[in-house]
């Protein structure tokens, strides 16, 4: 499981949604490999890069968050930018710069780089703002995510390679959330229309803004997209139950359910289309998931563990995510998925 450092309403979008086909194997074919930063209680991997690189945020004995990066080779470097008291590390380039969020000792959060030499730099969205929070970079080190004003509203904002920043609020709405990037600048993210209802939205951040929902959705919150323009996230439907969806570049849907799950988290897409995350449902605690690009989805659970969880994939089809074993202690993983 993934936890949000801040609880966000889930909301959501969708046009026509396709059942797949679904197919499952023993997990036993992966292989796995295990990591935890030192002194971690609880480790969260939340990305990783096109050559490997990994990063997301651990928990110490008294329950502090630090951001990491782990190298491609397995070194795991600590991120915590100076006068820091939680850090959130959100993404990295091939040429391992980092970015994300932290708290300093007032409670303001700041967004951060760290350059490839252990330099950081501070950045806020807004003059004014209370909170900056970097969700998504991409290749070229273009950072996403979203800022609260002192009227804590939400807008989202790009921080650009030459450090300026544009902020904008997503097809007129409000409370908007950017969370992820691709290579060629295309955001995908959320907002809350006049109606105060959660939408989904692709687009930049100079006025392009397409708006998608689906039929009878009550919510809807995109996750990712990829440099093909295809967009996978989560919604609700009429009666509460949350479902993966994908939609294509070309504007289809198609929902994301693995067999006896009653809730379905679609957390990344890889370039060539093949979505990870987790449910719940048939045997107790979190299963992992792939989707591979024929619509079969395949279950990933680690031999012996309570919960197992994947949140991001590459280009190479390395995935990372966590795993819970029955000391309570969450695991980082990294597997390469064959199909």
């Amino acid at each position: 499981m993934f936890p949000n450092a801040k609880a966000t309403t889930l909301v959501i979008a969708l046009l026509t949604l396709c059942q797949v086909a679904f197919g499952q194997t023993e997990s036993s074919s992966f292989d796995f490999r295990f990591f935890m930063p030192p002194g971690s209680q609880t480790t969260y991997p939340g990305t990783i890069d096109s050559v490997g690189q990994v990063t997301g945020f651990y928990t110490d004995a008294g329950g502090v968050f630090h951001g990491f990066l782990r190298k491609t080779s397995g070194p795991i470097i600590v991120i915590d930018p100076p006068g820091s008291v939680f850090t959130v590390a959100r993404g990295s380039t091939p040429a391992g710069v980092v970015s994300g969020y932290y708290s300093d000792g007032a409670g303001i959060y700041h967004g951060f780089i760290r350059d490839n030499g252990g330099i950081y730099t501070s950045f806020d969205a807004a003059a004014g703002s209370n909170s900056t929070e970097p969700l998504a970079m991409n290749l070229y080190g273009q950072i996403v995510g979203f800022y609260i004003d002192s009227q804590r509203v939400f807008h989202g904002f790009v921080r650009n390679t030459d450090g300026s920043v544009v902020s904008f609020d997503a097809c007129g709405g409000t409370n908007t959330i950017a969370d992820s990037i691709n290579s060629a600048g295309q955001i995908a993210g959320y907002f809350l229309d006049s109606n105060n209802l959660q939408r989904g939205f692709v687009g930049n951040a100079y006025g392009v803004c397409h708006r998608f929902d689906p039929p009878g959705a009550a919510s809807t919150l995109p996750t990712a997209i990829n440099d093909s323009g295809n967009i996978v996230g989560n919604y609700l439907d009429s009666a509460g139950v949350q479902h993966g969806f994908l939609r294509t570049r070309g504007g289809k849907f198609f929902r994301i359910d693995p067999p006896q799950s009653n809730f379905t988290v679609a957390a990344n897409i890889g370039p060539d289309g093949i979505v990870v995350g987790y449910f719940t449902g048939g045997t107790a605690g979190e299963h992992g998931f792939v989707r591979q690009t024929d619509g079969t989805i395949v279950q990933v659970d680690v031999s012996g563990a309570l919960d197992t969880s994947l949140f991001a994939i590459n280009k190479r089809d390395v995935i990372v995510g966590n795993e819970n074993q029955s000391n309570g202690v969450w695991e980082g993983l990294v597997l390469r998925y064959q199909p």
